[in-house]
C-alpha cells in the first residue's frame, strides 16, 4: 500500500473516532441527567422523565448536549491544526533529510524554496545568500521575478539586511507601516525574514512575502526557522566537505610534487613543480625566488614564476628590492601580519598602502575587487622559505586566489608542506652544486698532477736562485758600502789639493796645466758620483712624503738634464691626481729615465711624458723614439752592475727601481728596437705616510720584493 494513502485513511478514521466519542459523551451526559432526575429527584419512572419534554429540564439537557458538541468541535479543530502543524514539520523534516544529501549549494537553495513554497504554503519564497557586503538573490519561488536582486549588508534598508544583522527573524505584518522596507515584488502586504545560520555565522536569509497584511504567524516563523536550521547545516557540511575534498587534493598534488621533486636534478625544475603545485591548490600566481646570504638574487634563472607573463618577470627581476630592504620584510615590523608562516599584507590597512605605493617591483593584479570575496587585489601574500637551522634561502610570493578569499591559518596549513620542500630543494641543489665543483676541481687536479709538480719544482728552483743572487748582492752592498767610504777619503785629498793648486798658480800656469786641473776636477766629480751611486744603492732608503703633483715633478727633473738641439721633449703631463711623494728622490729617478732616454736617440728623436689616473694610482709615462732594447738588455737592466755604456756602473736604473718600490708603486718597460722604448712609473694615490722605507737587500735585485719597514 502507498504510504501516503495509508496515512490519508489513519487521518479519516481518527477523525470520525473523534465524532462519534463526542456523541456518544453527550448522549450519555443527556441520560445520566435523566437518571439523576428520576432516581435522585424522583421526577417521575425513568422512561416517562426520559420522554418528558417538559421545558425546563429539557433545555438544561439540551444546553449539556451542545456544550459537548462545542467541546467536541473545539476539540477537533485544536487535533486537526496539531496535526497541521505535524504534517508540515514532517515535510520539513523530510526536506532537511534531502538538503543533507544535496551535491551543491545550488541543490540545497532549490530544495529549500521548495520547501518555502510547496510545503509551508508561502507565495512569493526567496533564498539569499552573504557574500562578501551584500545578501544576493541565489533562487527564488513566485508569480513574477523578483525586482531587487541584491542588497548591500551595510545599508539601513530592508528586511531581509535587518534580520541578518540582527540575527533573529523579522516579522512585518504590514510593510506599508515599515520605513526601512524595501519592495522586492510588487504588491507586498506582508513579509517575513529568518536568517540562515550555522557555527555562528550568518549565512544567508530566508524571506517570504504576500500580498496579504498579516498573512504570517509566529509559527510560521518558527516554522520558517527550522527549515533555515536544516538549510544552515546542509550548506555547512558542503562546505566542510568540500574542504576535505579540497585538502585531499592538496595532498595529492604534494605527493605528486614530492615524487617529480624526487626525480628531477635541475633546481628550475624542482621549484617550477612546487609554483605549479601551489597554482593548482588555487592561487593564479605564485613566484618563487633563490636568495644567498645577504637575501639578494644572483642571476635571472634564480626567478621562478607561475601565471605571470615574459614581461612580468622582467619587471621583477628588473625591479627587484635589494636584500637588506628583503630582510625587513621578516622582521618585527611585520610580525602582526604573520599567519604561521606567511605573512599576509592587507591593502585596507593604511600602514601597508604607504608601504607597497613606495615599491616599485609589484606587479598589477588583472583582476577587479568585485571578482573577490573579502581579497583584495592589492593585498600581498610571501613566506621565507627557511631551513631547519632558520637560514633564509629563498622567497614564495602568492596572488589572486581563485576563491577570492583571505587566508586563513587553516587554509595556509599545507601549503607551509610546500615551503619545507621548496627550502631542502634549494639547499640540496647547493650541496649537489657545491660536490659537482669539488669533484671537478679533484678531476681538474689529478689530470694536471704532474704539471703541477713540475711547476712548483721550477718555482722552487727560481726561488733557490733568486735567494743565492740576493746573498751576493747583499754582500755587493756591504761592500760597496765599504768601498764607498774608504775611496771618498782619498778623493777628498785630491779634490783639495786640486783646489789649492788652482787657486795658488792662478793664471801664471799655461794652457796644458790648466788643462790637466781640470780633468782632475771632472775625474774626482765622476768618482764621487760612482761613490755616491754604491752608497745609494746600499743604504735604507728614507722617503720624506709631501703632496706634490706628476706635473711639478716632472718639470724640476726636466730642468735638471741638459737637452740636446736634435731631441724634441713632449710635456703632456696634468696637475691632478696629487700624489704624496718624496719629491727629491722621485725627481732622481726620472732625471736618470729622462737621461738614458736621451741617450738612446744619438740622432735625435722625440721623447714624451704623459700623465693619466689609473684606478688608484697615478701613472707616468715617458716614451722616446730610440733604438730601442734587446731581450738581453731586459733581463738584467735592473741587476747592478750592468751597463751598455763606455762609462758608468750601472747603478742608475736598479736605483730608480729601488726609489719607485720604496713609494709602494712598479716600474714596467716596453720595447721594440729602432722604434723606442716607454717606460711607466705607477705611485699609488692614497698611500700611509710612512716616515722611512727600510729595505735590507736592495730590492733591484729581486723579481718578488718584500719590504721590511720600521719607525
Amino acid at each position: 500500500m502507498n504510504p501516503s494513502k495509508f496515512k490519508q485513511k489513519s487521518k479519516l478514521r481518527d477523525e470520525h473516532a473523534v465524532i462519534i466519542l463526542i456523541i456518544v459523551a453527550g448522549v450519555s451526559a443527556y441520560i445520566l441527567d435523566v437518571a439523576v432526575d428520576a432516581f435522585v429527584y424522583h421526577y417521575g419512572p425513568f422512561l416517562d422523565v426520559l420522554t418528558s419534554t417538559s421545558p425546563a429540564p429539557f433545555s438544561a439537557r439540551l444546553y449539556i448536549l451542545a456544550s459537548f458538541v462545542v467541546l467536541g468541535i473545539f476539540i477537533h479543530g485544536s487535533l486537526a491544526n496539531s496535526r497541521k502543524t505535524e504534517e508540515r514539520l514532517s515535510a520539513l523534516n523530510f526536506y532537511g533529510g534531502k538538503l543533507n544529501t544535496a551535491k551543491d549549494l545550488q541543490g540545497v537553495y532549490e530544495l529549500t524554496v521548495d520547501a518555502m513554497e510547496k510545503t509551508l504554503g508561502f507565495e512569493y519564497a526567496t533564498f539569499m545568500v552573504a557574500e562578501r557586503s551584500t545578501l544576493k538573490v541565489v533562487c527564488y519561488r513566485g508569480r513574477s521575478e523578483p525586482q531587487l536582486r541584491q542588497l548591500p549588508v551595510d545599508g539601513a534598508n530592508g528586511v531581509t539586511v535587518r534580520a541578518m544583522k540582527t540575527g533573529a527573524p523579522i516579522l512585518v505584518s504590514d510593510v506599508s507601516k515599515d520605513k526601512e522596507y524595501v519592495a522586492g515584488y510588487p504588491g507586498i502586504g506582508s513579509e517575513l525574514a529568518v536568517p540562515v545560520a550555522a557555527d555562528d555565522k550568518i549565512l544567508g536569509v530566508l524571506n517570504v512575502e504576500s500580498s496579504k497584511q498579516g498573512a504570517f504567524s509566529e509559527k510560521d516563523a518558527t516554522l520558517l526557522q527550522v527549515l533555515a536550521s536544516h538549510a544552515g547545516t546542509a550548506i555547512i557540511n558542503l562546505l566542510r566537505r568540500g574542504e576535505i575534498e579540497k585538502r585531499s587534493d592538496q595532498m595529492a598534488l604534494l605527493l605528486k610534487s614530492s615524487a617529480e621533486i624526487i626525480h628531477s636534478a635541475s633546481l628550475r625544475r624542482r621549484l617550477q613543480t612546487i609554483a605549479e603545485a601551489i597554482r593548482d591548490l588555487g592561487w593564479r600566481r605564485v613566484a618563487i625566488s633563490v636568495r644567498d646570504e645577504n637575501m639578494e638574487m644572483r642571476s635571472p634563472d634564480d626567478l621562478v614564476t607561475v601565471g605571470l607573463t615574459d614581461e612580468e618577470r622582467e619587471h621583477m627581476w628588473n625591479n627587484r628590492p635589494p636584500g637588506n630592504v628583503l630582510r625587513e620584510h621578516f622582521g618585527p615590523e611585520y610580525e602582526r601580519f604573520r599567519i604561521g608562516e606567511f605573512y599576509y599584507l592587507p591593502w585596507s590597512d593604511p600602514w601597508v598602502r604607504e608601504r607597497q605605493r613606495s615599491s616599485s617591483n609589484l606587479v598589477e593584479s588583472h583582476l577587479k575587487a568585485e571578482d573577490m570575496i573579502d581579497w583584495d587585489p592589492q593585498d600581498m601574500l610571501y613566506a621565507p622559505l627557511r631551513l631547519a637551522d632558520g637560514r633564509i634561502v629563498g622567497r614564495l610570493v602568492m596572488d589572486d586566489p581563485m576563491d577570492g578569499k583571505k587566508p586563513t591559518l587553516e587554509s595556509l596549513a599545507p601549503l607551509e608542506l610546500f615551503l619545507s620542500q621548496a627550502a631542502v630543494a634549494i639547499e640540496n641543489a647547493q650541496l649537489i652544486q657545491q660536490l659537482n665543483d669539488a669533484g671537478a676541481k679533484l678531476e681538474e687536479y689529478a689530470d694536471h698532477l704532474e704539471a703541477k709538480v713540475e711547476e712548483r719544482t721550477r718555482e722552487l728552483k727560481e726561488a733557490q736562485n733568486r735567494l743565492l743572487k740576493s746573498e751576493r748582492l747583499a754582500a755587493i752592498g756591504e761592500l760597496a758600502g765599504m768601498v764607498g767610504h774608504d775611496l771618498r777619503n782619498p778623493l777628498t785629498g785630491i779634490t783639495g789639493a786640486a783646489y789649492y793648486l788652482k787657486n795658488k798658480v792662478g793664471e801664471k800656469t799655461n794652457d796644458k796645466a790648466r788643462e790637466m786641473l781640470e780633468i782632475i776636477e771632472k775625474n774626482i766629480a765622476y768618482s764621487n758620483k760612482i761613490i755616491n751611486d754604491l752608497l745609494d744603492y746600499s743604504r735604507e732608503i728614507k722617503l720624506e712624503l709631501v703632496e706634490s703633483s706628476p706635473k711639478a715633478v716632472v718639470e724640476e727633473a726636466l730642468s735638471l738634464v741638459k737637452i740636446p738641439r736634435n731631441v724634441k721633449v713632449l710635456d703632456l703631463t696634468e696637475n691632478e691626481p696629487k700624489v704624496e711623494v718624496d719629491v727629491d728622490k722621485l725627481k732622481r729617478a726620472f732625471v736618470n729615465i729622462i737621461k738614458n732616454a736621451v741617450e738612446a736617440m744619438p740622432k735625435g728623436g722625440r721623447l714624451t711624458i704623459k700623465s693619466k689616473r689609473s684606478t688608484d694610482d697615478c701613472e707616468i709615462a715617458f716614451s722616446d723614439t730610440g733604438t730601442g732594447m734587446t731581450d738581453h738588455m731586459l733581463q738584467n737592466m735592473w741587476s747592478p752592475l750592468y751597463t751598455t755604456k763606455a762609462k758608468g756602473m750601472g747603478f742608475g736604473l736598479p736605483i730608480c727601481k729601488r726609489i719607485v718600490e720604496a713609494h709602494g708603486g712598479k716600474i714596467a718597460v716596453e720595447t721594440a728596437l729602432a722604434k723606442g722604448t716607454t717606460f711607466t712609473v705607477s705611485i699609488p694615490i692614497n698611500q700611509p705616510k710612512l716616515e722611512e722605507v727600510c729595505t735590507s737587500v736592495p730590492e733591484s735585485s729581486l723579481p718578488t720584493i718584500t719590504n721590511e719597514c720600521q719607525n
